[in-house]
């Protein structure tokens, strides 16, 4: 059977225009002369029969709608997301995790790591959102780019960290920029050269970066949105602040798809591009649409109406299905792989009330250390982790701020496991009943809870401690979560200890709550932009204004900076030395085992002090049409959701199927 437009209802029409429509819309042209082919899209074959699916409908939640359409500014994956489809960097993965070819077609490196070269493509094109050619791409193209995102005016410290730590003189150039202020916005790649920055174009298809010192895994680092191209020609046409801001509509595409129509907090809908240079061996779709779900709660009836090709199920809707053998989905149950993040409780030392003042209390307990090793020492968050999982809830439980299958030794043992001997964590496996963290402290925290309230109180801190936490305001599915996450703090601590206030936002939690510091946590998640513990580990250091969580969620670096409260002196003490640990674990590079154990031993300090609380590995259920495991699969980097060769199905996977995928992926992952 065939699907058509009318299954697109819930859309509004966005899914059914057509390419012509995009033309309309986007220009005054109201034909394509690009390659026809290419245009219309191929589907992946199916590797069990099925006849695969030419046009695809995903999803995305709510609040993840997009804020920016530029790769090299934006930080945020629910950004990278959407991009990957329409701006294609150096190199891209497979859905094995392995770098592989994108714009460069081949790459090598010198004895000893410190030289990378690349051999770029000559027949990579820049078009207008209506996929018609605008510029020719060469290496002066990363050139710019690199000077953009380098550059203080221009980029706003942005996916400065990794080539601040990875090329020649890129900090260096970095601090000029911001020394000469406005002035900054004239400078151009010459003069980046002309400071000595570790980057050059010897032709037009070469590309040479120079790094400080040994970097063995640099092209897991070039993958990254730092190291993207950008046409000079478009930041000409635009300006500073238009490129900075560009959308759909006036940036320019590289990638294997262009935008047909965006409808914000609705839909995005992505066609072929019909000049991308790699069509001839990519399988795409005729049209790739994401829907907006601000309500979990009827992703299932759209899935059912065929308006999603794949759901993520929540815990209701599998026990339901599940305890149910004659329900029609009993057999299609598929449990998907852990998505690449470690999501953890990432406290605000800061915070404020919402008339502004500082929210004292909150405040003087989260910096008491034994307050806050209660979250690590006796927090219960089994009837959380069903939430993601409710057929194998443990298998949710994550005790790192890391990621496993970030990195591994030379004898292959995973980077996670020398952070888990560190904490006294090492054999302890998932057993199906206890999580191993609270096995290996025997979750008993009453002389913890006892030592943190006295402390406390003798700085007038008052009991219990309202926490407060923030959702997105009308989705069933997060209140939900959150219901379940307020009981799992009565059953760990009692109502006498700390309390979680759930509170709402409209549509941005950066906007609505972290800006303002509202919140003493927030429940995220951080995705690896490489393969070393270090893109992980500088993001909670201070010192350093590109310490993502320090500087933006957890406020330590303000603290640090201003100076800290009486009560905050341990906390910085902490933080002070945990940095330190980093710091000497990044100057080994001559001994990846050492410089993983200095890694491992700084984690595991972190960890202890609680400065962040692990929380999940989200793994859930779904119901699908795609077989995830045909994805792109990478730890790091923004590639992973490029909808480009997908297997899929008109009949719905079952979950025989999905454990043969698992079981044949396992195998030649170890092989």
């Amino acid at each position: 059977m065939s699907f058509n437009f009318d299954r697109r209802t819930f859309l509004k029409g966005a899914g059914a225009v057509g390419a012509a429509s995009l033309l309309a819309a986007c220009g005054e042209k109201s034909n394509n002369t690009g390659n026809g082919a290419a245009a219309s899209g191929a589907a992946a074959p199916n590797s069990t029969g099925a006849t695969p699916l030419k046009e695809f409908i995903s999803f995305e939640s709510g609040n993840r709608e997009l804020e920016s359409w530029n790769m090299l500014y934006t930080q945020k994956a629910e950004d990278a997301n959407v991009v990957t489809n329409l701006w294609d960097g150096l190199l891209s993965f497979d859905r094995y995790g392995k770098v592989v070819p994108a714009i460069a077609s081949s790459w090598e490196h010198n004895e000893d790591a410190t030289v990378w070269t690349f051999h770029l493509r000559d027949d990579v094109d820049w078009v207008d959102c209506n996929g018609e050619v605008k510029a020719h791409l060469t290496s002066k193209d990363f050139l710019v780019g690199f000077e953009w995102v380098m550059n203080a005016i221009k980029n706003e410290a942005n996916n400065t960290s990794m080539p601040n730590d990875t090329i020649v003189g890129a900090y260096e150039y970095y601090a000029l920029t911001k020394e000469a202020g406005d002035a900054a916005a004239d400078m151009t790649y010459e003069d980046m050269l002309a400071a000595g920055v570790g980057i050059e174009a010897p032709d037009d298809y070469t590309l040479v970066f120079t790094c400080p010192s040994a970097c063995p895994y640099f092209d897991t680092v070039a993958a990254y949105n730092s190291f993207y191209p950008v046409a000079p020609a478009l930041i000409e046409e635009l300006g500073v602040d238009g490129f900075r801001s560009c959308d759909n509509t006036t940036m320019w595409y590289n990638g294997p798809y262009v935008v047909e129509e965006y409808i914000q907090g609705n839909t995005k809908s992505y066609i072929p591009n019909p000049n991308y240079y790699d069509a001839a061996n990519v399988s795409r779709f005729e049209r790739f649409t994401v829907t907006m779900i601000s309500d979990g709660s009827i992703s299932l009836q759209l899935y059912q109406n065929r308006e999603l090709d794949e759901v993520d199920l929540g815990e209701s809707n599998i026990t339901t299905i599940q305890s149910d053998p004659s329900n029609e989905y009993n057999q299609q149950l598929c449990e998907k792989r852990a998505k690449k993040f470690s999501y953890c409780f990432i406290f605000n030392y800061d915070k404020k009330n919402t008339d502004g003042t500082p929210d004292e209390n909150w405040n003087k307990a989260i910096a008491n250390k034994a307050f806050r090793q209660c979250f690590s020492k006796g927090m219960v968050l089994n009837k959380f982790f069903a939430r993601y999982n409710p057929i194998n809830p443990l298998k949710c439980e994550n005790d790192f701020f890391t990621m496993k299958g970030l990195c591994y030794t030379s004898d292959g043992t995973d980077y996670t496991n020398l952070v888990a001997r560190e904490m006294g964590l090492d054999g302890e496996a998932y057993d199906g009943k206890t999580m191993k963290r609270l096995r290996a402290n025997n979750g008993d925290i009453t002389e913890l809870k006892k030592q943190a309230m006295e402390e406390l109180s003798a700085i007038g801190v008052t009991f219990p401690v309202h926490c407060s936490y923030y959702i997105l305001a009308g989705s069933t599915s997060a209140l939900d979560s959150a219901t379940v996450l307020k009981q799992c703090f009565t059953d760990s601590f009692g109502d006498d200890f700390i309390v979680l206030d759930v509170n709402t936002f409209v549509s941005s939690t950066m906007k609505e709550v972290v800006a303002p510091k509202l919140q003493s946590f927030v429940h995220m998640g951080w995705g690896a932009d490489f393969g070393d513990p270090i893109n992980f580990l500088t993001q909670i250091i201070v010192h350093d204004d590109n310490a993502y969580y320090s500087c933006n969620m957890t406020n330590i670096a303000g603290i640090v900076n201003n100076g800290p409260a009486s009560y905050q002196k341990d906390l910085v003490a902490a933080y002070e030395k945990f940095t330190d640990l980093v710091n000497e674990g990044r100057a080994i590079v001559d001994d990846t085992d050492a410089r993983y154990a200095a890694f491992a031993k700084a984690e595991a300090y972190f960890l202890d002090e609680n400065l962040i609380f692990p929380t999940v590995y989200d793994i859930t259920w779904c119901l699908t049409h795609v077989n995830e495991y045909s994805k792109i699969n990478a730890m790091y980097g923004p590639c992973n959701y490029k909808a480009v060769n997908w297997e899929t199905s008109e009949e719905a996977y079952t979950t025989e199927q999905y454990d043969a995928f698992a079981a044949a992926f396992d195998a030649a992952t170890q092989a």
